[in-house]
C-alpha cells in the first residue's frame, strides 16, 4: 500500500508533558501521538512537528504530520485519535499533504502568546497558564522596549545557550502587549523562533516593567549577542503556541512580508 502524508493541527495543555519531542522514559506530546496512531492504525508512524515546544509550554495550533499507509480519511482519523488520546491533548483537524511535507519547513510564520498575571489574587482558572508576577508592571515602558525588538535581528542574546541553531537571525513582525486588569498578554508574531527565545524576551521585558532595566536598552542587548546581557527566562507555563501558518496561507505574516519585499 502506498504511503501518504497526513498533516494535522494539535492542541495541548503542556503542564504534564516533558515537551513536544520524544524522549526515552518521559511523557511527551510526540510520544503520545505516535502511541495513539499505533493503537488506532496499527502503524509505527513518526510524527513531525513545526515547533519543538519546551516542557510545560502549551499549544492551541501545533502543526504536525505523519507518513501513513492506512487509507483512513482525515476526518475519520481525527475522530479515532481523539477517542484514544488523553484529555490534555487533541487533534483539531487533519488534511492530505504532499509527500515531502515537513511542518518545520512549511511554516509561513508563528504566533506565540505569553500570559502574565500581576498581583497576588488567586485565579484558579488562569494560574495554570500564566506567570504570576507580584509587582505591578509599567506596561508603557515595556511597549517602548518592544519597539526596538521588532524587525530582523541577530537574537543570540535571547537564545538558549544550548540551542542547535546555525544562525540566530530571525524576523519579528510584531510584539503586542495588551493589559486587561491583572492580565497582560504579550503576543509575538515572527518568521521562526529560537529555543526559549520568547521566554527570554518576556523575562527581559518584565524586568523593564519592574524598573530593573531601561526601556531603551534593547538595542544594546541585541548588539551584544550575549545571553548574559538579557533578562531571566520566563517560566514555561505562561507560553502558548497560538498559530502556525502555512507558507501558502494568504494571511500568513511570511506570505505578506515576501509579497511586500
Amino acid at each position: 500500500m502506498t504511503a501518504r502524508r497526513v498533516a494535522f493541527r494539535v492542541e495541548y495543555d503542556g503542564t504534564d508533558f516533558h515537551g513536544w519531542q520524544r524522549q526515552s522514559g518521559q511523557r511527551t506530546v510526540q510520544g503520545v501521538l505516535e502511541a495513539s496512531l499505533l493503537d488506532v492504525l496499527g502503524e509505527h508512524a513518526i510524527v513531525d512537528g513545526a515547533s519543538r515546544t519546551d516542557a510545560g509550554v502549551h499549544a492551541r495550533d501545533q502543526l504536525a504530520a505523519a507518513r501513513l499507509a492506512h487509507p483512513i480519511a482525515p476526518a475519520s482519523l481525527v475522530k479515532a485519535l481523539n477517542r484514544k488520546l488523553p484529555t490534555d491533548v487533541a487533534v483539531r483537524d487533519a488534511f492530505e499533504a504532499p509527500p515531502e511535507f515537513a511542518p518545520r519547513f512549511e511554516s509561513g510564520g508563528k504566533r506565540y502568546v505569553y500570559r502574565v498575571l500581576c498581583g497576588g489574587e488567586r485565579r484558579p482558572l488562569w494560574d495554570r497558564f500564566a506567570w504570576r508576577v507580584l509587582r505591578t508592571l509599567d506596561v508603557d515602558a515595556m511597549r517602548r522596549a518592544a519597539l526596538d525588538l521588532v524587525g530582523t535581528h541577530d537574537f543570540t542574546s535571547f537564545a538558549a545557550s544550548d540551542g542547535s541553531h546555525n544562525s540566530a537571525v530571525r524576523s519579528l513582525y510584531t510584539i503586542d502587549l495588551r493589559a486587561d486588569g491583572p492580565q497582560l498578554d504579550v503576543t509575538f508574531v515572527g518568521s521562526a523562533f529560537l529555543k526559549q527565545m520568547v521566554r527570554n524576551l518576556v523575562g527581559t521585558l518584565v524586568e523593564v516593567g519592574q524598573g530593573k532595566r531601561a526601556a531603551d536598552s534593547m538595542a544594546a542587548i541585541l548588539a551584544a549577542q550575549d545571553r548574559r546581557t538579557a533578562g531571566a527566562t520566563a517560566p514555561a507555563l505562561g507560553l502558548t503556541l497560538e498559530r502556525v501558518w502555512l507558507k501558502t496561507d494568504t494571511d500568513a505574516p511570511g506570505f505578506q512580508a515576501q509579497n511586500e519585499s
